[in-house]
């Protein structure tokens, strides 16, 4: 069914992992002698860097088309799919180079790994933390007696806490019986009982009204200050020339008549 709905997906994954590990194994240890000096600069440090960022992007590309298989969206008809084309063929024309330097790059990456495995074992073998062992620095386990002894020290402590707890609860609620009968004591019985600011806000369902509509002085005064604007637009406040004219400040629009038709 899998082949059938998308034959390409098994042999995206399968060269996905093979660039992945080519990447790790080869072309990063590769640029990492260019920096260092091993590989001078020239064609050939230029072409691993291509190449380099070729692989990335190529497997950036699967990652982004696993994704969209992912969520079960429509793939065929995607921009991915022709990008993927793009660098399998360009990945494709680059196999003729890769067999003429393949000697060099065998010797180049065989140089590299034989000098990190010196590089390891002289760490190894001159280390000044040399590696603790767990074995005979194991702490000694306490005796069972010792254990029960902390348990029972524990429990009488824990116990000797509740109960101040609960003197503490004691001592409050005695507090509050008295005066909560003084209070008793000094209210009239035929008093009204005071309104309490929820009592005052609980007016039940009314129906949600802008916060303009509360004040209606400052509603007909924002009514007002729309109207003049309005009124601004159908009739021409008169103006004084106190200042000699120096045309329209808001400019003269050409297509707009506000003159009377004389018959």
């Amino acid at each position: 069914l899998l082949k059938q709905e998308s034959p390409e997906l098994l042999q995206l994954i399968e060269d996905f992992e093979v660039k992945l590990m080519e990447l790790k194994d080869e072309l990063h240890p590769l640029l990492q002698m260019v920096k260092n000096g091993t590989i001078p600069q020239g064609k050939g440090s230029r072409y691993l860097q291509t190449k380099y960022h070729l692989y990335l992007n190529y497997c950036a590309n699967i990652s982004f088309y696993l994704v969209l298989k992912s969520k079960r969206m429509p793939v065929h008809s995607h921009p991915i799919i022709e990008r993927l084309v793009a660098y399998r063929n360009t990945i494709n024309d680059l196999a003729v180079i890769d067999q003429k330097l393949s000697s060099q790059v065998r010797m180049l990456l065989k140089n590299y790994y034989d000098k990190k495995e010196v590089k390891i074992r002289k760490e190894k073998k001159f280390s000044l933390f040399p590696p603790l062992d767990f074995k005979k620095n194991k702490p000694k386990r306490a005796p069972a007696l010792a254990d029960g002894r902390a348990a029972e020290a524990a429990l009488k402590y824990y116990k000797m806490m509740e109960e101040k707890l609960k003197l503490k609860r004691k001592r409050t609620e005695d507090q509050d019986t008295p005066e909560e009968e003084a209070a008793l004591e000094g209210e009239d019985p035929n008093k009204k009982r005071g309104v309490t600011y929820q009592m005052i806000k609980n007016k039940g369902l009314t129906p949600r009204r802008k916060k303009i509509d509360r004040n209606p002085r400052v509603k007909h005064r924002e009514k007002f200050r729309r109207a003049k604007i309005r009124r601004k637009g159908q009739v021409r406040e008169v103006r004084r020339e106190l200042h000699r004219y120096a045309g329209e400040l808001s400019g003269i629009r050409a297509g707009v008549k506000k003159s009377r038709k004389l018959r």
